[in-house]
């Protein structure tokens, strides 16, 4: 059966393609949690099925424009891509709205209802008054981080190690997680002199560091404070970071109205 008809085999309106791990029988992998909410919650009927890195996906989403297939999406992570000028610009091609589908997650999660599951306490409001303060600060101290990424992502040496995001992240234990700034500044002196792409300032300044730096860093970062946070607290239960990603993904709310995030997928199925 060929890609646009699969839709029949599975009774929906689209199939959706997109990134993760493929996961055999009745598992999933989280891409797939998140792109099915943020079309069935916006009314789409769809079945999605990852396939793997963005080198899989990407030319499946060209050959998507190129070729007309009906009845299919392709979803993938943003990463620079539009700041590199390299976005595919068709209906049937979706990107998340920050650089991946966790900074999506973060940015504006149910953080007292995920709070609830893990730790009994009446003090939700305040503990998540102090999350909002975190993530706030978070991003404008990933904002430099991002920029020195975003200069060096297309050198052919990586300036950290992509499959290992905690090697950029302090745990202290006793204090909040952190980028560690000074091991990416000494690597990216080994580096040299490169530029990528150009950055203009006003793009520069626009950068939001939560939605625009690696995804699964900032996930991590998040993860960890929400565990070191939640290990103050009498009796608090273990939060392990695949469970606490499906919750925040399956939970997320992207209909709320006036949300940037929201109102970009929003657009984005309204030209289907």
């Amino acid at each position: 059966m060929g890609i646009g008809n699969e839709h029949l085999f599975h009774d929906v309106d689209f199939v959706v393609y997109c990134e993760g791990k493929v996961v055999e029988g009745e598992g999933s992998s989280l891409d797939e949690v998140f792109w099915e909410r943020v079309f069935v919650e916006n009314g789409k009927a769809v079945h999605c099925k990852s396939m793997g890195g963005k080198s899989v996906v990407r030319p499946l989403a060209q050959k998507v424009a190129d070729e007309g297939i009906t009845n299919v999406v392709v979803a993938m992570d943003r990463d620079y891509d539009d700041l590199r000028n390299q976005i595919i610009d068709h209906p049937q091609v979706f990107y998340t709205y920050g650089y991946s589908w966790e900074s999506d997650v973060v940015l504006d999660f149910q953080f007292t209802s995920a709070l609830s599951l893990f730790a009994t306490t009446n003090r939700r409001q305040a503990i998540r008054a102090e999350f909002v303060a975190f993530r706030d600060s978070l991003s404008q101290k990933l904002r430099r981080i991002c920029a020195l990424d975003y200069k060096y992502i297309g050198h052919h040496e990586r300036l950290f190690n992509r499959q290992s995001p905690m090697s950029i992240i302090a745990t202290p234990g006793a204090h909040e997680p952190f980028v560690k700034a000074s091991t990416l500044l000494c690597k990216a002196k080994t580096l040299g002199h490169f530029q990528t792409a150009s950055l203009p300032v006003e793009a520069y300044h626009a950068l939001c560091g939560v939605r625009s730096f690696f995804g699964k860093a900032v996930s991590r970062l998040v993860f960890h404070w929400f565990a070191y946070r939640t290990r103050r607290i009498n009796g608090a239960r273990k939060v392990v970071y695949d469970a606490f990603m499906d919750l925040l993904a399956s939970t997320l709310d992207v209909t709320k109205l006036g949300v940037p995030r929201n109102e970009h997928y929003l657009n984005a199925i309204a030209r289907l």
